[in-house]
């Protein structure tokens, strides 16, 4: 029974350490995505209803991502009181500080392309690519 009970520790450690893994890389690999969503929303001809869809896509996105941190903290923190309870150690308190910024800076996002959705002209004028004309300067 013991064996089996190490086993089952060592695996929960090695959950947990993956879990982590993907809770510190999603606001990495959502300011990419949000990143190049809008960026070829300014950049691009796009209609306004083309412009639309990829504001609510990344709304949409950044909500899913919000309940994704809940539930893979949730996860992690059944792991974590599992470790603590084979350790025979006490489980530290409950500090969700850091999903809590993380789901503000999501919402935070998803309210923005959210706003810039409903009215796109009013955020973006038309391609934004830069000017290939060189202007000469001034001289005095």
């Amino acid at each position: 029974m013991i064996e089996k009970d190490t086993l089952i520790y060592q695996q929960s450690c090695e959950e947990f350490r993956s879990l982590n893994g993907f809770f510190w890389q999603i606001p990495i690999i959502m300011m990419t995505l949000n990143g190049g969503l809008w960026y070829s929303v300014a950049s691009l001809d796009l209609s306004t209803s083309a412009q639309r869809g990829v504001l609510f896509f990344a709304a949409f996105a950044n909500i899913v991502m919000v309940v994704g941190l809940w539930r893979i903290r949730s996860v992690m923190q059944d792991l974590l009181s599992n470790i603590h309870q084979f350790q025979g150690t006490s489980l530290p308190g409950r500090s969700k500080i850091i999903q809590f910024l993380f789901q503000a800076l999501l919402l935070f996002a998803a309210l923005g392309a959210f706003a810039a959705a409903i009215e796109p002209e009013s955020y973006f004028i038309g391609s934004s690519a830069p000017s290939s004309k060189i202007e000469p300067c001034e001289t005095n």
